[in-house]
């Protein structure tokens, strides 16, 4: 991350950063990448960690290079199928939108013209 800070960029892309960190070194990178966002720069994350997906402004949620599903984390969320009488995470949302995006779209949405 500091080699692709020292020419000070617009546009920042992180390609898993904090894969292999520990949780307090994970902390200290959403703090980095909080503040660059803070102060203008637009930060492109991808992440397996579905977690921190909530700390971004916008998620696309993508499976074999289709994007299945974008909008803020909050949107994505409502998108979840969790186990009754536990909260819905990220993660549930992401299962169910890979889920439904590989089975297809329904007729429903065909009919309608939406695309999945």
């Amino acid at each position: 991350m500091a080699a692709a800070l020292l020419h000070e960029p617009e546009i920042l892309f992180l390609d898993e950063p904090t894969s292999g960190a520990d949780p307090l070194a994970r902390r200290e990178f959403w703090r980095r990448i909080t503040a660059l966002a803070e102060q203008g720069v637009t930060a492109i994350v991808t992440t397996h960690f579905m977690e921190e997906a909530e700390y971004c402004d916008r998620v696309a949620v993508m499976d074999a290079g289709r994007i299945l599903a974008q909008g803020t984390p909050a949107e994505i969320l409502r998108r979840a199928h969790g186990e009754p009488g536990r909260t819905a995470t990220m993660e549930d949302a992401f299962i169910a939108i890979v889920d439904a995006g590989r089975r297809g779209p329904s007729p429903r949405d065909a009919s309608a013209g939406v695309a999945a």
